[in-house]
């Protein structure tokens, strides 16, 4: 029989910087209360691209018991601010208040789920903060943040027609002589260069060091046969010989954080419900 679910609830969530607009599925009154995760968006257009999958998703999870708090960071999509006052500690902090919300009503098992630079997020938040989260669910997370940060700036002017990348904004090494308080405009987005110098320095290997609750990696193939990435397989290996428990998954499916679509709806469906909700396959 097909669960019943509540109706999402928006509103708008007090942040450090200023309101933060927030949509929460709660769990479906009829089954197994399986806890809360706070989603963890991903950077500019990924957001927006990846958006409507990732509600279909939320209200997917929530028949199945889970509740999903799901939250616009400051300078992002409908919270206050625009996206030039947009810092790394704000989002950091923000992710924090949306996990406070949901202590305030009384809700205890609290997880992570990050997509992309969100994942990196997820695992920054995880690594310098006193919560003890009951698991950080990864979907294809940044591994560095200087090469996402040089790929969406050389993909984003290409975008525009530029042939070259100013040679400030060319390669990790020479954005770090980019002045503080200087803003960047890249395809409709300005940028604050404190933002950018904050992802360059983030790497994901390190960030897990200093996380203790079980980890779920989900990397998306582009065929079958194919499996995680060498890079990826290096950091889970370090963080396994650490100690971290790291459970792995991979599907075929193309990138819908540039698509915007997703040709096998489902079964991410069901592979969210195995990492998220804790629910058997």
């Amino acid at each position: 029989m097909e669960e019943t679910t509540t109706a999402p609830a928006s509103f708008f969530l007090p942040g450090p910087a200023g309101d933060l607009f927030a949509i929460y599925h709660s769990p479906a009154p009829s089954t197994r209360d399986r806890g809360d995760v706070v989603y963890v968006h991903p950077f500019a257009e990924e957001m927006n691209h990846s958006r409507h999958l990732i509600s279909t998703l939320a209200r997917q999870l929530s028949r199945y018991g889970l509740g999903v708090l799901m939250v616009d960071l400051y300078g992002c999509g409908d919270s206050a601010g625009d996206f030039a006052e947009a810092r790394w500690e704000t989002w950091k902090e923000d992710v924090a208040a949306a996990v406070r919300w949901l202590h305030g009503r009384g809700r205890r098992r609290i997880g992570l789920w990050g997509l992309r630079l969100g994942a990196m997020l997820a695992m920054d938040v995880a690594a310098s903060g006193p919560t003890a989260y009951d698991r950080i669910v990864l979907w294809q997370p940044v591994l560095r943040g200087d090469l996402m940060m040089t790929g969406f700036l050389q993909s984003t002017m290409a975008e525009r027609g530029t042939a070259l990348v100013p040679k400030e904004l060319a390669n990790p090494e020479a954005r770090r002589m980019v002045r503080s308080g200087q803003l960047i405009d890249v395809a409709g987005h300005t940028i604050a260069a404190e933002l950018i110098l904050a992802i360059d320095r983030l790497e994901l290997g390190t960030l897990g060091r200093a996380v203790s609750a079980p980890v779920h990696w989900l990397e998306l193939i582009p065929a079958a046969g194919r499996t995680f990435s060498a890079a990826s397989m290096q950091i889970i290996e370090r963080w396994k010989e650490n100690g971290t428990a790291v459970s792995t998954y991979a599907r075929v499916e193309r990138p819908f954080w540039l698509l915007g679509d997703c040709s096998r709806h489902e079964a991410l469906v069901e592979t969210a419900r195995r990492m998220l909700g804790g629910v058997a396959s």
